[in-house]
């Protein structure tokens, strides 16, 4: 692979020190963009591939000092929540980041930065000692990894070259030449299935599954990289015991008991991050119950699966 250290792709966050996104103690790297829109994404700063300011009132010291760096005059004072805060106007603002170079509060970020896999490797690399004492790796996810096959390709090459465990988390909804061209370095797959109605899944996301299912299957039997099975619980979507059995069925009689499912109860934190994008979060969707979780555990246990509650 030619000169694969200087690809580059939009990084939103490498996490270090990560329990849940495979075995071990690994680094989490998330690539920003995804071909999907999920009604309830934990990461809505992932959703585009471009960079896109942050905002956060509640840290905003109402200094003005942003005022005077926007070169498009976007930024003005107004009262919020009983103080006076930046406020930005989003049909004048390009998401340049200028004002955040001058935020002291951190009440501005710029969220996305074009990195190459060498500076990503060289990030991973700073936590060898404990990804290797705990078995652990590097995961790429996203947003969604695939949309970048490139990079992501040779990132995880180069993490291999390195001696490390390679995991990917993906929606899986990508050209068969795509598929087949990262997860040759895959170690382990971490895909999620979030309905398996097509005409409800193109609802909550924008898309059908015909194409994720079929990808599923064929990372397993063809390429045969060992899968984990993640489902979003999100109550009120997916939730019901009829999808739930059926996602269950689908593991179990197009995949094998080997591969485990992961069920992921929904959480707020996008919510927060909604609101710092000036976007309107969806405050109807609930939080499921311990017990509710449970129940939907039991339900896919009757397949003879090994399940878990979260990542």
């Amino acid at each position: 692979m030619r000169d694969y250290m200087s690809i580059t792709a939009p990084i939103f966050n490498i996490q270090t020190y990560s329990i849940h996104d495979g075995p071990g103690i690994r680094v989490t790297v998330f690539v920003k963009g995804c071909p999907l829109r999920c009604l309830w994404c934990a990461n809505p700063e992932s959703n585009l591939a471009t960079p896109q300011l942050m905002t956060y009132a509640n840290k905003c010291t109402g200094c003005g000092r942003c005022i005077a760096k926007c070169p498009e005059k976007a930024i003005s004072l107004s009262m919020n929540n009983d103080k006076v805060a930046a406020v930005t106007n989003r049909e004048l603002c390009t998401d340049c980041g200028a004002c955040t170079t001058i935020c002291s509060s951190e009440a501005r970020e710029l969220a996305g930065k074009t990195m190459s896999v060498g500076e990503v490797l060289q990030e991973i690399l700073k936590d060898r000692l404990f990804i290797e004492s705990s078995g652990g790796g590097m995961t790429v996810s996203g947003g969604e990894c695939l949309i970048h096959p490139e990079f992501t390709e040779a990132l995880l090459y180069a993490s291999k070259q390195a001696g490390l465990h390679t995991a990917v988390e993906s929606c899986s909804f990508a050209s068969r030449e795509i598929i087949d061209r990262v997860f040759k370095y895959v170690d382990l797959a971490l895909l999620d299935i979030k309905h398996m109605d097509s005409f409800v899944h193109k609802k909550l996301t924008g898309v059908p599954n015909e194409l994720i299912l079929d990808n599923i299957k064929h990372i397993y039997h063809i390429l045969k990289v060992p899968v984990y099975v993640r489902v979003p619980i999100i109550p009120g979507y997916n939730d019901a015991e009829k999808n739930i059995v059926s996602t269950a069925g689908f593991v179990a009689e197009q995949l094998g008991p080997d591969v485990q499912v992961h069920l992921l109860p929904y959480h707020r934190l996008g919510e927060s991050k909604k609101e710092s994008l000036s976007k309107k979060a969806d405050m109807s969707i609930e939080v499921p119950s311990e017990d509710h979780m449970q129940k939907l555990k039991a339900l896919v246990e009757q397949y003879g699966l090994m399940v878990q509650i979260g990542g």
